[in-house]
């Protein structure tokens, strides 16, 4: 089980990462964020305040990816609990607020919001924890 445990954890940290290169290279506003704001114009100083966040937020993503991957491989990989509580927790942390957060914001404007893509690389992590353990 712990093979495919290490598989699921990566799987989540190559998905995590991807979602910080989106957030890297998109433009400002990304097309929910445009729907969001269309009932105004959206200025110079919002880009660059929405731009400046999208590259904080990117590579807090592809640094959490990333390092979801190497914990998974070094640590996973070699049956340390350390290793699969950490991801777990951080899994936990970082989804919740990247699903919770979007999913209210999704209920409060009808935008959809990428809420699904994080509860699901969440529910992976859990899984991947589960597995990891028995």
């Amino acid at each position: 089980m712990l093979i495919f445990a290490v598989i699921l954890f990566v799987l989540v940290g190559g998905g995590i990462t991807a979602m910080g290169v989106k957030y890297l290279k998109s433009e400002v506003p990304v097309d929910y964020h445009a729907q969001i704001l269309s009932a105004a114009p959206i200025g110079d100083a919002t880009r660059t305040i929405l731009g400046a966040l999208y590259k904080v937020m990117g590579g807090a993503f592809v640094a959490l990816g990333i390092g979801t991957i190497l914990i998974a491989l070094f640590g996973v990989a070699t049956d340390l609990l350390w290793a699969k509580l950490t991801l777990l927790v951080m899994a936990l942390i970082s989804g919740w607020f990247a699903a919770s957060v979007p999913k209210a914001v999704e209920a409060q404007t009808g935008v959809k919001t990428p809420w699904r893509i994080a509860a699901g690389l969440m529910a992976l992590a859990l899984l991947g924890f589960v597995l990891s353990v028995i």
